[in-house]
């Protein structure tokens, strides 16, 4: 009932009435309501933290956050809408890591240039990245796994959802850190490389914990372990790669909100105080975890941190292996 609430909150929300003299500056930001991108459709795993987040955060600013779904080119033309967009804090972006991370390193063409053209304000979700397979696999955690791949080397095979895709970069990082290679078979995105290893075509696959969730409920999928720091709520009994014997097989993803390069500050902090405390608000948590997230915020400067550390480490990854889109 309370994700129901949240989501017809940031839908039908009403702004609240203001006058019309009042400027748009930081002191009395936000006089109207503030536009979201979400550079996917509805429904997919980035507005579905976007939407109960935005009826959080509208609380505490007072105004309705509109939730405008942008999609294309993985997230690309909303990043751009954004970007273009006047830094007067009324055009704001809910953005994965993928997004303003990897994409710009993997595509020639990019047209956003993350750190001249967008400020980060905060974020407000780790994913939950998980390595699955299929349920009748004879390996109940990465040890085995990695025994089995040994003992049958080009046997075993990778799903992604494409080439540079976040799944396949971190498929690199797992081939590196266990000295195994899997065959990568790369599909038009991770609905058909899941139903192939439903299919017993591939054996190995790497996203958010939250889209095998279903199949891991109904017996079909095994999660051999969490590569995060830190073991998920809903997998209690999952190790992580670490505690499995692999210190530095550690994959981020993330979910935060972004600004127009030169948006004030003032207004900044105000979007990311209303944030913050969506993200206190213990409901907040539960419903995050439910979707198979870590539910941790980190504010304005921790944010650029993670976004300056997370582009140094995936440039060195995607410049080792040689991939570049167009």
């Amino acid at each position: 009932m309370y994700r129901r609430s949240l989501f017809a909150a940031a839908l039908s929300a009403a702004p609240l009435s203001v006058a019309p003299w009042v400027a748009a500056r930081g002191q009395d930001y936000p006089s109207r309501p503030v536009r979201l991108v979400v550079g996917f459709p509805p429904g997919g795993g980035t507005d579905l933290v976007a939407r109960p987040f935005a009826a959080g955060a509208q609380a505490a600013l007072g105004q309705s956050l509109v939730v405008d779904n942008r999609g294309g080119a993985n997230g690309g033309v909303g990043l751009e809408v954004v970007a273009k967009s006047p830094a007067d804090g009324y055009t704001l972006g809910h953005v994965n890591s993928s997004v303003v991370v990897t994409n710009p390193l993997l595509y020639r063409n990019h047209p956003v240039v993350v750190a001249r053209d967008l400020v980060p304000i905060c974020t407000v979700a780790d994913s939950a990245v998980v390595l699955a397979v299929p349920a009748d696999l004879p390996a109940k955690d990465l040890r085995e796994l990695v025994a089995l791949a040994r003992s049958k080397p080009g046997e075993l095979h990778f799903g992604s959802g494409g080439l540079g895709s976040v799944d396949h970069l971190a498929f690199e990082v797992v081939k590196k850190q266990t000295g195994v290679d899997f065959l990568h078979v790369p599909y038009r995105g991770g609905g058909p490389a899941l139903n192939d290893m439903l299919g017993g075509r591939v054996q190995l696959m790497i996203s958010s914990y939250g889209m095998y969730k279903g199949q891991v409920d109904a017996g079909k999928v095994r999660i051999v372990a969490i590569l995060g720091r830190s073991r998920h709520p809903a997998l209690p009994d999952v190790p992580t790669a670490i505690e499995q014997g692999w210190p530095d097989l550690v994959v981020t993803s993330w979910q935060g909100v972004v600004a127009p390069a030169g948006t004030a500050s003032a207004i900044l902090d105000r979007v990311e105080s209303a944030y913050r405390q969506a993200a206190a608000q213990p409901e907040m948590k539960k419903l995050m975890e439910s979707l198979g997230y870590f539910p941790v915020f980190r504010g304005r400067s921790e944010a650029a941190a993670l976004l300056r550390d997370d582009t140094a480490k995936w440039s060195a990854i995607i410049g080792e292996l040689k991939i570049q889109l167009d």
